[in-house]
């Protein structure tokens, strides 16, 4: 049936983790206070298990590298995804956070403001650029070998070129920009060249770097949340303030309908076989809709859902309870 639980991964802390990364071959999860684990997407079954400290601000794995930055030591580190192994270290500034890999280089900084974005190569840790002041940006978002930035609550979006850091472009916005602590992502990829984001209380708002345009995409004619947007096929979903999400037409940018499923909607909406799904917190309740927000089916799969993302295809990663669990999003129901 849908929605069976296929393995589950009890993390033995509280709450649920918050920096978690996967890939195709390996979900890193944190867990036990100090350890960083790697598991088998198959049957959660641990292949390596090392010290990384306590509690990651961030947690980013790509090919055969995963980089982690915890809150206790002040560096960043580069693990074979494979054993381990850590391949390079370095020391960074108290508080830095945020980790994005574009291209060989990857970006860290500007978490709250507290540090300034500097890059380092991917393979052997040397730092290749530093701002020389301290900048406050949501997540930033890799395009080839630039990334977008932009200051919460600020009126402006840059493209940074991430090989030296100069400035490629920069869009002024008509609302502040609406970004998290790093939780979510501010800017959500829409197709090959195509990146949205929320501005002010209603809007969504589009930006292509390689054609150097921005533009309106949405605006609703209520409150939106102040969190993420997901794109699933040809879906925009974003969500209401105290209802539940709007799916939009990533095309013709028209309102396609809506769920309601009250004001605990938590994570991404992510892409199931016959549909679309979306979580609850309290109960953590999976809910699986159309395109059109209709919904088809629900069920319990935990006490507490933090978060969700797909794992694999036909697979759910749900982060419980002090537990992490992969979830069958594909298997119709008998």
């Amino acid at each position: 049936m849908i929605f069976d639980v296929l393995w589950r991964r009890p993390l033995l802390q509280r709450p649920a983790p918050t920096a978690t990364a996967s890939t195709p071959d390996g979900v890193f999860v944190h867990e036990r206070s100090t350890r960083l684990v790697c598991l088998d997407p198959a049957d959660g079954v641990a292949r390596w298990d090392v010290p990384v400290g306590t509690w990651p601000r961030a947690v980013v794995a790509d090919g055969r590298q995963c980089w982690v930055i915890s809150q206790d030591r002040n560096e960043l580190r580069c693990l074979d995804v494979r054993s381990g192994e850590v391949h390079w270290s370095v020391d960074l500034p108290r508080f830095t956070a945020h980790i994005v890999v574009a291209g060989d280089r990857v970006l860290v900084g500007g978490w709250r403001g507290y540090t300034a974005l500097r890059a380092f190569d991917r393979w052997t840790g040397a730092l290749l650029w530093a701002e020389r002041h301290r900048a406050a940006t949501v997540l930033p978002a890799a395009v080839g070998e630039r990334v977008l930035v932009g200051e919460p609550g600020g009126s402006s979006v840059r493209l940074l070129d991430v090989r030296d850091g100069t400035e490629v472009c920069r869009w002024s916005l008509p609302e502040p920009l609406v970004g998290g602590d790093g939780q979510w992502q501010a800017f959500v990829a829409a197709g090959p060249d195509r990146f949205l984001l929320r501005c002010g209380a209603r809007t969504l708002w589009q930006v292509n770097p390689g054609a150097g345009t921005a533009g309106e995409f949405f605006r609703h004619d209520r409150d939106l949340a102040a969190t993420g947007i997901s794109t699933v096929g040809a879906v925009v979903w974003a969500r209401e303030r105290h209802r539940g999400a709007v799916a939009l037409d990533l095309t013709t940018r028209e309102f396609r309908g809506r769920v309601s499923v009250g004001p605990d909607v938590v994570g991404q909406v992510v892409p199931a076989a016959a549909g679309h799904v979306l979580a609850t917190g309290r109960p953590g309740m999976l809910l699986l809709v159309d395109d059109a927000g209709r919904p088809r089916e629900r069920r319990l799969v935990d006490q507490q859902i933090g978060g969700l993302r797909p794992l694999m295809p036909g697979v759910l990663l749900v982060a419980g309870k002090g537990t992490l669990l992969a979830v069958d999003a594909a298997t119709p129901t008998a």
